[in-house]
């Protein structure tokens, strides 16, 4: 069917602009003026057409966590990204069984065709982290890389599009050189490395650094000599993408407007690493599975472990992190939009489909309207 999206002022990825956008068959067939006389008109009432988030590192959404296994779980999550904004998504597991891995691919295969956004591939957080970042993850599944583990992943290369690990373990420079075999992506995260350790992990495919500023290393000593870490070697690095977590409470202002200035958006991605209480008005949950041992509590915007020791998990949404982005942090709307949706889509490979405006891309559209309230999405499944 044809769309006919009239009265909205488009974001592009370089400008923006007043001007109509015409969709067919889930794609943008034009961009300026339309007499369409068999579309269905869209009213954007004047405000901001923007592409689809693009979402690569989130756990949960809307009361519901990947973790969970269940295929209600992927369709209820889809259901609260889309509401948010976010049109493709990489659903992201954190250091789990073997048992549960294959389940989750089991699940993905089946259910991935049937949710109301794009489910791109799968992020995995782990389980080759640091033990001494491993931050919430379950340290029983933290573990190095070995040649039967890392099959299982190569075998299942056409659904799993990123992989956070920790570089300097024993064992990742195999994973390094068969992830690139499989066209998967690398990413630095729960990592002790040093920049030395993230300069070789560079020149062996690493391309990218997982929530920097967070369970990530800065200048530090070890015995009696400083080294520089993974956030001083990701600005040295013009080509590493940082990913940072956009909710207005792990990132502060000055810290986010320092990254855009030495990285550009072209190199930041605005993650909400979210987990399952985002999109809601819970005061309580749970971070990971439904257990007592993972109860948080819910206040001031962000989850934090009962005796509010540490934070918890983000609570955010795509739509929050615009926001926030603009309005608090003072960043211009071109640039947030490209760290929401293009930067993300550049990362994981899907660029020539998703991210931006542009014809032949894919029709997924968010409509908000000047404060950025999101208005109505539209996506390539309809």
């Amino acid at each position: 069917m044809k769309r006919l999206v009239k009265n909205g002022i488009c974001v592009f990825a370089d400008r923006t602009e007043k001007t109509d956008l015409l969709t067919e068959n889930g794609k943008i067939v034009g961009i300026g003026s339309f007499d369409e006389t068999d579309a269905e008109i869209i009213d954007a009432k004047g405000g901001y057409l923007l592409p689809g988030f693009v979402e690569i590192h989130t756990h949960g959404c809307g009361g519901y966590d990947f973790g969970d296994l269940t295929e209600e779980a992927f369709i209820k999550s889809a259901e609260c990204y889309k509401k948010h904004g976010a049109t493709t998504v990489l659903p992201t597991t954190v250091s789990c069984s073997d048992e549960d891995l294959i389940k989750l691919f089991e699940l993905f295969r089946k259910i991935r065709d049937n949710t109301a956004i794009t489910l791109s591939g799968l992020h995995l957080e782990g389980p080759y982290l640091s033990m001494e970042m491993k931050g919430a993850q379950n340290p029983a599944y933290v573990r190095c890389p070995d040649r039967e583990s890392v099959k299982r992943l190569t075998d299942n290369a056409d659904i799993i599009r990123m992989i956070t690990a920790a570089p300097e373990i024993e064992g990742a420079d195999f994973l390094a050189e068969q992830m690139a075999k499989a066209g998967i992506v690398l990413s630095v995260g729960h990592s002790a490395a040093t920049a030395k350790d993230i300069i070789k992990a560079f020149d062996m495919g690493y391309r990218h650094v997982t929530h920097m500023y967070c369970a990530t290393t800065s200048n530090r000593k070890i015995g009696q000599t400083v080294y520089s870490g993974i956030v001083e070697a990701a600005y040295l690095l013009d080509g590493m993408y940082v990913e940072l977590i956009g909710d207005g409470k792990h990132i502060p202002k000055e810290t986010m407007q320092l990254a855009l200035k030495i990285k550009g958006s072209g190199h930041i991605n605005l993650t909400t690493d979210s987990m399952r209480a985002a999109g809601t008005d819970l005061k309580e949950s749970y971070l990971g599975a439904i257990s007592p041992d993972n109860r948080v509590i819910i206040e001031e915007g962000v989850a934090k472990l009962p005796d509010r020791s540490s934070y918890a998990g983000s609570i955010a949404t795509s739509d929050m992190m615009l926001k926030n982005a603009v309005m608090n942090y003072d960043i211009p709307l071109v640039d947030v939009v490209n760290m929401l949706a293009l930067t993300p889509a550049t990362i994981v490979g899907i660029e020539n489909k998703k991210g931006s405006l542009a014809k032949d891309k894919d029709a997924d559209i968010v409509i908000t309207d000047k404060q950025f309230n999101v208005l109505r999405v539209l996506t390539c499944k309809e």
